[in-house]
């Protein structure tokens, strides 16, 4: 289904001619070495992994990344590409302008993955803690008690909002958030640490002053 998307989002472009593989080309396929730029998803990734191919001779590269989650930025960042996709955010111009970018030897990196690789370079902050100091007050509450495991229905009456509003909320936040349900969205957030069990947002790391010599 991703990639019949993929080839009609494609054929919208101008001066783009697309073609699907069915799996991971070898480095002596034709098709690897007549592509300017070629895209995987981070399955593909798992599975060049898992047999042990290369997939250098692919690049430029760019990742496509199905749902901001931890394991998944880890996955699609341990590999050497070029850009990456948010595939929430697959739309033509989205698609053209990482080709581009990628063509013209420049990186295409979103800003939920830039926020990973800062994130991880630096140590000192979840991987989501941008996307939440983000949210409105009202987004936050709405966050906090979800995460709680209140229904639609517990968080309107403990916020005032009306059920609808709720809704209204939720769906915004697993926008955001990339989560195709609130279940994925409360995992990703628990386990990325940036939120706690009770709502609250966790406590940020003390940061250890340098010893000077």
């Amino acid at each position: 289904m991703i990639r019949r998307g993929l080839l009609s989002l494609m054929a919208s472009l101008p001066d783009v001619t697309a073609q699907a593989m069915a799996r991971l080309p070898c480095r002596e396929d034709p098709a690897s070495k007549e592509a300017d730029v070629s895209l995987v998803s981070t399955s593909a990734l798992v599975t060049g992994e898992r047999t042990g191919r290369s997939l250098d001779h692919l690049r430029p590269l760019i990742v496509i990344v199905p749902a901001a989650d931890p394991h998944l930025f880890e996955t699609a960042t341990r590999h050497p590409a070029d850009g990456y996709l948010m595939q929430a955010e697959l739309s033509a111009p989205a698609l053209q302008d990482a080709i581009a970018q990628v063509r013209q030897g420049r990186l295409a990196v979103p800003d939920t993955v830039a926020a990973y690789l800062l994130g991880r370079s630096r140590g000192d902050e979840p991987v989501l803690l941008p996307q939440l100091q983000r949210l409105s007050s009202r987004g936050a509450e709405v966050l906090s008690l979800l995460v709680t495991g209140a229904s639609n229905k517990e968080i309107a009456h403990s916020t005032g909002m009306s059920v609808h509003g709720v809704k209204r909320h939720v769906s915004a936040l697993l926008g955001q958030f990339h989560s195709p349900s609130r279940v994925h969205l409360v995992s990703l957030l628990l386990q990325s640490g940036a939120i706690r069990a009770d709502g609250l947002p966790a406590a940020p790391t003390p940061k250890v002053p340098a010893q000077r010599p």
